[in-house]
């Protein structure tokens, strides 16, 4: 999530770079160039900021579809973008894809086959 907030934030300072670029190319005061068209340059950082949105849509979906399938296992969960896939921390603080995890973080392990194994991702209580 802190890479979609820092695309918005890039988003914003291309947009007064370039307003400034703008001014100094015309030889207009920057700050009097914004409050004379304060509506049209807050419609343009805005158009930028959704226009990034929507570039990151499926990220943010995924996002907020791996946040929700944390909240609803009681599990910290993140979603990496760059892997592309939904983690969720296990008791020993490190993240592991959710799809191949065996048991929710925390809880009692029960193996029936194998009770005397240790793993470090579930615990045997």
């Amino acid at each position: 999530m802190w890479l979609f907030w820092l695309y918005e934030c890039l988003g914003l300072i291309a947009v007064i770079v370039l307003i400034y670029g703008y001014c100094r190319f015309r030889g207009i005061g920057f700050w009097s160039f914004i409050w004379k068209y304060l509506k049209w340059v807050t419609l343009a950082v805005l158009i930028v900021w959704l226009a990034i949105a929507l570039l990151c849509r499926g990220d943010l979906y995924n996002a907020a579809h791996c946040y929700f399938r944390g909240e609803s296992m009681h599990a910290n969960t993140k979603y990496s973008i760059f892997l592309g896939e939904c983690q969720v921390e296990t008791p020993s603080g490190s993240y592991v894809p959710i799809e191949r995890a065996r048991a929710l973080p925390g809880s009692s392990h029960h193996d029936d086959n194998n009770s005397d194994s240790t793993n470090e991702f579930y615990p045997v209580n």
